[in-house]
């Protein structure tokens, strides 16, 4: 089978810098864009399944994608971005000040490293590889697109190609990107990665 995996458009903490995890942040007018810029770039595929995170800055950029494509959206909560906890919200750059400990943490251990009151990275990648997994199964042939959130979507590939979750930084997931993957004997193979043809040119207002 084929995954297109889709990652939601831009939020306003997204723009700010902040930490975004299950927080219900809805997208902005250029999260909009770039969902409206996805759909019509899907427009063509003859999906028979769409999938989305329950959070609802991705459920917002599925439901733009299903009214193109003509395909309900299947919450699947294993698709959610990481429980950021006590994190959500907070400006990338204070991190480092308030959660120190945890940040010493994230840098060389990121896979055991739990975010406080949330998730390590290695849950989310278990969760994720899981509802990935069931897609399959559920559709072993034909397309599924799947709508997701940075951190899922890069565990998934860092166990896609047999990586160690330390390694996740190397994997880059743009807002409203297309990565594509195929299933075979022998598991998965990425046929494309971070999609960014289709996107409006950056506001440089913004």
């Amino acid at each position: 089978m084929k995954l297109i995996i889709v990652r939601h458009g831009q939020t306003n903490l997204n723009k700010q810098g902040r930490v975004l995890g299950h927080g219900p942040e809805p997208l902005n007018d250029t999260g909009h864009s770039q969902a409206d810029a996805v759909a019509k770039a899907l427009a063509q595929v003859e999906a028979e399944a769409l999938y989305s995170s329950p959070i609802n800055r991705t459920m917002q950029t599925a439901a733009t994608i299903s009214e193109q494509i003509g395909m309900p959206v299947t919450s699947k909560p294993g698709l959610a971005e990481i429980d950021a906890g006590e994190m959500e919200g907070v400006e990338g750059r204070k991190l480092g000040e308030l959660f120190p400990d945890l940040m010493v943490r994230w840098r060389s251990d990121p896979g055991t490293a739990r975010m406080p009151g949330g998730e390590t990275l290695g849950e989310v990648q278990v969760r994720a590889r899981s509802a990935i997994d069931e897609i399959v199964e559920t559709n072993p042939d034909g397309t599924a697109i799947v709508v997701s959130h940075n951190f899922p979507i890069q565990t998934i590939l860092c166990s896609v190609l047999g990586m160690d979750l330390k390694e996740f930084r190397r994997v880059k997931i743009d807002l409203g990107s297309i990565t594509r993957l195929e299933t075979a004997a022998t598991g998965f193979t990425i046929t494309s990665l971070n999609e960014k043809w289709h996107l409006p040119a950056p506001d440089p207002a913004n």
